[in-house]
């Protein structure tokens, strides 16, 4: 509900900033454009329902932003973030001056002046107050649009569009600076005939001699509450700092297996674990820095999951849209309160789209899947005869035929190794269904393959054949490697066997090797293929195997 509330509210302040905005840039057509358009752009705010519902939005925006600011824990936060928070803040202490000379004198003193007057004052009476209130304006923007923005990221279609939204973000204010910059010129123009600006001058007077006090008095209070109140929010955090500094036992263990890091942290009351890892310099993921809405800083529970508290229907929104299992919690949402033990997820520069995978709970678990490999038969051949770019043409068309033909099979691409293939099947489901995938997609492949031969006849001068070899059993799967170059692979027996499957293709000339075990989970008949033992380097037992001389001709019956 806090969230829905800064999101509606910041939408609501967003029309009435961009309404502004818009209307400034008439400056660039003239001034009785600008004072024609304010009937569009302020007067409807001005009116007894606009004026609550901008007076609520605005009470709304700010008190949430007081209360987040007084939640926080620790003030350690990505640049963009600490951007925005700042900015925010700034803003009533940029705007005073102008909300109460434009909207506080027309409520205090009825004055309807348009855009001559505030032009006039700020860019001939006291230029310096015109830069301060252009700059004004593009703290509002810079801190609008990053709210826009860190919402916005989290959808998966927004970087297709992001490049447009730079484009309108970074063309509103610098119509809104031209239309202002213009209208001043028009003004300075106009002003040089003292009679106009004796008019101007004496009616103001005449309307409101106690005009400029009132701005500077209202003004200041608005300037000073704001200090105040950040300032009594800091005391309060470092009170809390200097009680978390008192002798205590280690409250959570947490494992990085990403950068093969453990720490031991100690308990902060009312920290959340990321707000823990963060006061101690751990690097954690955190796109939307703990708002409990990008998933990126998810977690899984490795013991103590009875100590912390259920997830709120907030959370447990999000970890649905994830497919998150009962043991995978937000990091920013768990509030221990005794010792529990975690493990990362993702790496910690994990981007926003990494929030719309499910959550693989991969990091190190021992699971049984099947494995597959692939490999291009003869390729070191082929490419002797082929130019280096025709070579990138012809492996780029084989993956794109194979990757398409083990995901619409269910499997996992895990990796491409020269010219080979290398996919996992059963990932966090029952073994039955990961052995029934795997041969499903060898013979996917194979027709695959087949309709490639037919389409390179022209490019090749034979065509293209493949090894398959598939083995089933338990193996360790996870997200392994180092900074970006991350990514889900298993590790274990079962992988070098099904590699070593794949090599007997060429021993059986066969274009599938799969081992007995793989054939036995699937349920799948396969009695009008040979079956052979087969001795695996690296095993002591020989293997049962079956040998496919044609994976296309495979039936998907089962028994």
């Amino acid at each position: 509900m806090v969230g829905k509330l800064r999101l509606i509210s910041g939408l609501v302040l967003f029309v009435f900033v961009l309404g502004h905005f818009i209307n400034h840039t008439l400056g660039i057509v003239s001034l009785s454009a600008m004072d024609n358009g304010l009937k569009y752009t302020v007067e409807p705010w001005r009116t007894p329902i606009g004026t609550f519902i901008l007076g609520l939005a605005f009470s709304v925006h700010v008190g949430l932003a007081v209360w987040s600011l007084y939640l926080r824990r620790t003030f350690k936060m990505r640049l963009g973030e600490a951007l925005q928070l700042v900015l925010g803040f700034l803003i009533p202490l940029v705007l005073a001056s102008h909300v109460m000379a434009t909207r506080g004198g027309h409520e205090a003193f009825g004055l309807e002046e348009g855009y001559s007057f505030h032009l006039y004052a700020q860019w001939i009476n006291d230029p310096f107050k015109g830069l301060l209130t252009s700059l004004a304006l593009l703290v509002v923007w810079v801190h609008a649009c990053l709210g826009w923005h860190f919402w916005l990221r989290l959808k998966p279609w927004y970087h297709k569009v992001r490049v447009i939204a730079f484009a309108f973000a970074l063309a509103i204010p610098l119509l809104a600076l031209a239309g202002i910059i213009s209208g001043g010129f028009r003004v300075l123009r106009i002003s040089r005939n003292e009679k106009w600006v004796t008019r101007l001058l004496d009616k103001i007077t005449n309307e409101a001699s106690l005009f400029p006090d009132f701005v500077l008095s209202n003004a200041g209070i608005i300037q000073y509450s704001v200090l105040g109140t950040v300032s009594l929010i800091f005391v309060v955090y470092f009170i809390r700092k200097l009680l978390s500094l008192m002798p205590g036992g280690v409250a959570l263990h947490y494992r990085d297996v990403t950068l093969a890091r453990k720490h031991e942290v100690k308990l902060r009351s009312g920290s959340s674990v990321l707000d823990l890892l963060k006061q101690e310099n751990i690097p954690h993921a955190s796109v939307c820095g703990g708002r409990g809405r990008c998933s990126t800083c998810r977690v899984r529970i490795d013991d103590g999951s009875d100590l912390i508290a259920s997830p709120s229907g907030e959370e447990q929104k999000v970890l649905n849209r994830i497919g998150a299992p009962p043991n995978v919690r937000l990091a920013c949402q768990i509030v221990p309160v005794n010792t529990i033990s975690v493990t990362a997820l993702l790496h910690p520069q994990a981007s926003a789209r990494d929030g719309f995978a499910a959550a693989q709970s991969h990091s190190g678990d021992e699971q049984d899947v099947a494995v597959l490999f692939a490999d291009i038969r003869a390729f070191t051949k082929l490419s002797e005869t082929q130019l280096p770019y025709d070579t990138a043409f012809l492996l780029n068309r084989y993956f794109a035929a194979m990757g398409k033909a083990i995901e619409d099979s269910g499997g996992h691409l895990d990796k491409f190794i020269g010219d080979g293939v290398m996919a996992l099947f059963g990932i966090d489901k029952p073994l039955d269904v990961g052995a029934s995938e795997a041969i499903a997609a060898a013979k996917a492949m194979s027709i695959r393959l087949q309709q490639l031969n037919e389409i390179l006849t022209q490019d090749i001068e034979e065509p293209l054949k493949i090894g398959i070899g598939i083995h089933c059993g338990k193996a360790i799967v996870g997200n392994m490697g180092y900074n970006r170059a991350v990514s889900m692979t298993a590790i274990g027996d079962v992988v070098n066997t099904a590699s070593r499957l794949e090599n007997l293709t060429k021993e059986f000339e066969a274009q599938l090797v799969v081992s007995q075990k793989t054939v036995e989970r699937s349920g799948m008949d396969f009695s009008n293929f040979p079956s052979h033992e087969a001795s695996i380097r690296g095993r002591l037992d020989a293997l049962e195997i079956y040998a496919v001389e044609d994976a296309s001709t495979l039936s998907l019956n089962q028994d």
